[in-house]
């Protein structure tokens, strides 16, 4: 083990810290680098703080004018500035800082989600076992804002389709009343690593019939009708999601934060949302 009065010598006959030793480093690539308040800048522009403004922020900007005030003027155009009528609110960024105070340029000051509505036709009846939208899984989450089947129309034939019930869905003649609840979830498709869909009444079925006293009861015939679904999509870095587990334990009531897995991921995501 070297000894504290070799390491002296070592050193110069004095210790240095990290941070010293950081700045004699970054002192020999200054140029071209403004400091304010430190004499070793380490980016084009290094604002460090001083002790008597601790806990207040570095900058002010006073008499700053709205962006919008900015946009499709003709400000600056021959030094860089905004060219006209070819400026917009989204080519705005904000800017955003890291955790050692490196500033980036951010997303463009937009909304960063799409309303995608799909109209998907000529099902198998009702049934959709997998639609693929190729939409990425992994760069994008999609939720559903809302679902809508229609059976197809046949006006000029004197038919009507319908959806009807199986044998096997409980009927209201045995005392019980009849299902007709849709299920529409999304899912992965793990060979393309996209986002499919799902999209059925369980038991039931489209069929046609025509019209007519003496042709009601026809309903053997099969008919494709169309559901109408809409996403919202959005990058997934810029999403807060997760997916939280319950066991309600056959009750019909149920406080989620009383389970402590429950409890910490939701913790957890509203942290984030801080």
């Amino acid at each position: 083990m070297i000894n504290k009065k070799l390491l002296l010598l070592l050193l110069g006959g004095s210790l240095l810290n990290a941070q010293t030793i950081n700045e004699t480093n970054a002192a020999a690539k200054v140029s071209g680098k403004t400091g304010i308040n430190t004499k070793v800048p380490t980016r084009t522009l290094t604002v460090e703080n001083t002790t008597a403004n601790q806990g207040k922020p570095v900058l002010r900007l006073v008499d700053t004018p709205k962006y919008s005030a900015n946009v499709n003027s003709d400000m600056d155009a021959d030094l860089g500035g905004n060219t006209q009528n070819k400026t917009s609110y989204f080519d705005y960024k904000p800017l955003v800082m890291n955790n050692v105070g490196d500033v980036y340029q951010g997303v463009p000051m937009t909304n960063n989600t799409g309303i995608i509505t799909l109209e998907i036709d000529n099902v198998d009846e009702d049934y959709v076992s997998n639609f693929n939208t190729g939409i990425d899984f992994r760069n994008y989450f999609v939720a559903i804002l809302g679902a809508q089947f229609l059976v197809p129309d046949y006006p000029a034939n004197n038919e009507v389709a319908m959806l009807v019930t199986s044998k096997e869905i409980p009927d209201t003649s045995q005392g019980n009343s009849k299902i007709g609840a849709s299920t529409v979830f999304l899912f992965e498709d793990t060979a393309t690593h996209t986002w499919s869909i799902y999209a059925d009444y369980p038991n039931m079925g489209v069929k046609k019939t025509t019209t007519g006293a003496g042709h009601r009861n026809n309903i053997s015939t099969k008919a494709n009708g169309r559901w109408i679904i809409s996403l919202l999509v959005g990058k997934r870095e810029l999403v807060n999601y997760a997916r939280v587990y319950y066991d309600q334990h056959g009750g019909a009531t149920g406080n989620g934060m009383s389970d402590a897995a429950y409890r910490a991921e939701i913790n957890k995501l509203l942290n984030r949302l801080e």
